[in-house]
C-alpha cells in the first residue's frame, strides 16, 4: 500500500512540474475528464557500487514491460557515484519495442526522448520522458525503455557524449523491480568500449552476442538506479 500511494504522489508531482499537456494527445484522452493509473517499470534510484566509464553507453531495462497505452511522463534516477570521475553529464531516454528472434530477444528503438544534461547529486532525480521523435505511447506489451549518456538529434545522432551517470550494481540485484510481481531488476548493457558509442536512430536493434541486431548487448545483467514512470488513461 505505502509503495502503491508513492507512486500516485510521484505521478501526481510529474502532472504538477511537467504539465498534464504531457498526457494530452498521445492517445486521445482528455486530461481535464479522464482519470489516469499510475505506472512504473525499472528498479529503484538508491545508492549503488559504480557508474559507467565508456562514454554514451546504452542501456536497456530488460525484466518487465510497460503495459499498453502507457503515457510516458519521466524518468526518475540516482547519479551519486562517479566512478570515472565526471561530475556531469547526459541522459536520452529511449523507447523500444522487444520481439524473440530465432533464439534471442531483438530490442528495436522505437522512441527517442529529449536529452537532458544532468549534474552529481545526493538524491533522485527526474527528468521528463518527452519522446520526439518516433512512438509515444506502447502499442502491446512488449515495449520497455532505457537510456544513453549522449545527447542526441531528433535522428537519433549523437550530438555529445558522457561517461556514466546511473549508480549500478553488477550483477544484478536480485528480487522484483518496480514493476512488481514477475519483474526483476535485470538491465543489459551495450559492449563496445573502445570504439564510438551507438546509434540510436529509429529502428537500432540490439541484442545478445549471436543475436542478428546492429549492437551486441552484455552479460552479466546489471542493476541501474533508474525508473520510468507513467500513466494509463481510464475512462
Amino acid at each position: 500500500m505505502r509503495a502503491v500511494l508513492a507512486l500516485v504522489c510521484l505521478v501526481g508531482f510529474c502532472l504538477t512540474v511537467f504539465g498534464s499537456h504531457a498526457l494530452a494527445g498521445d492517445n486521445g484522452a482528455n486530461p481535464a475528464t479522464t482519470t489516469y493509473t499510475p505506472v512504473a517499470e525499472g528498479s529503484t534510484p538508491t545508492h549503488r557500487s559504480v557508474t559507467d566509464t565508456f562514454s554514451g553507453q546504452v542501456n536497456i531495462y530488460v525484466g518487465g514491460s510497460f503495459p499498453a497505452g502507457t503515457n510516458l511522463l519521466y524518468f526518475q534516477f540516482l547519479f551519486d557515484e562517479t566512478t570515472a570521475g565526471n561530475t556531469s553529464g547526459y541522459i536520452t531516454p529511449l523507447l523500444f519495442e522487444y520481439k524473440p528472434v530465432e533464439a534471442f530477444t531483438v530490442y528495436t528503438i522505437v522512441g527517442i526522448g529529449k536529452s537532458f544534461a544532468v549534474q552529481l547529486s545526493s538524491a533522485p532525480q527526474a527528468i521528463p520522458f518527452y519522446v520526439v521523435e518516433g512512438t509515444k505511447v506502447p502499442t502491446s506489451g512488449n515495449f520497455t525503455f532505457g537510456f544513453t549518456t549522449a545527447v542526441v538529434n531528433s535522428s537519433g545522432v549523437t550530438v555529445a557524449t558522457s561517461r556514466g551517470v546511473v549508480d549500478y550494481d553488477t550483477p544484478s540485484d536480485g528480487g522484483q523491480g518496480v514493476g512488481g510481481t514477475l519483474t526483476t531488476n535485470d538491465w543489459a548493457w551495450t559492449i563496445g568500449e573502445p570504439g564510438p558509442p551507438p546509434a540510436v536512430a529509429l529502428g537500432t536493434t540490439f541484442g545478445m552476442s549471436g543475436a542478428n541486431a546492429d549492437y551486441a548487448l552484455g552479460l552479466p545483467y546489471r542493476t541501474y538506479s533508474a525508473q520510468a514512470i507513467g500513466a494509463i488513461a481510464t475512462q
